[in-house]
Order: structure tokens, then C-alpha cells, then sequence
């Protein structure tokens, strides 16, 4: 698992790549948060390359965006494949956080 950081309209975006299980979160976890909680601004994520989500996954990204909702931020996230975007949906994450399909709606969304 690998995450990578830039900036696009004033939203920090998290691009990340391969597995989401227990052994790679705990990897990316605290480079994750560093990057997107302490900027108090809306972020988004990335999900095209990321082949597998487990529950440790769920947990950084619910984590996270609670961190941002109590600066008043969003995260939104997009991108996600079939089988992870089911996982996504059956944990009811996408209840809590944005999931859409391209980069423009997620931005969209944490901007509202």
C-alpha cells in the first residue's frame, strides 16, 4: 500500500494504491492523518488503484473524515472498483462518507 499527496483547488488529495488490509494500513495510517487532518481544509481520496478494502481501512478513512467533520472539513472519496466499492457500501461507509465516481464530484462534495 502506498499513498501519495498533492493539492488540487484547495482540496488535499490522497492517491492510494494496492491493498487496504491489516498489514499495509498500519503502514500508511499516521502518514495519512499527518497529511489531511492538521490542514483543517476538505480532502479527497482516490480509490482507482486500490484492489482490496478491510475493515482496518474502514476504520482509517471513518477516523479520518470524523477528524475533519469536528474542524468542519469533508473527505470524500472516488474511484472505487466494483469489489471494493461493494465493501464500501455493505459497511455502510458511504452513508457517512461521499462516494462518487471521478475526481470533479468529490471535489464538489466536500466543497458544499
Amino acid at each position: 500500500m502506498d499513498v501519495q499527496f498533492s493539492e488540487v483547488r484547495g482540496v488535499t488529495k490522497a492517491v492510494f494504491e494496492g491493498r487496504m488490509d491489516s498489514s499495509s494500513v498500519g503502514h500508511v495510517e499516521g502518514h495519512f492523518i499527518e497529511h489531511v487532518v492538521p490542514r483543517e481544509r476538505p480532502a479527497i481520496v482516490d480509490m482507482t488503484a486500490v484492489t482490496f478494502i478491510a475493515s482496518l481501512g474502514i476504520r482509517m478513512l471513518l477516523g479520518t473524515a470524523r477528524a475533519l467533520a469536528r474542524d468542519g472539513s469533508k473527505l470524500a472519496m472516488y474511484g472505487a472498483n466494483g469489489e471494493v466499492l461493494e465493501v464500501i457500501e455493505t459497511t455502510a461507509l458511504s452513508e457517512i462518507i461521499p462516494v462518487v465516481r471521478t475526481e470533479a464530484e468529490a471535489i464538489a462534495a466536500v466543497s458544499e
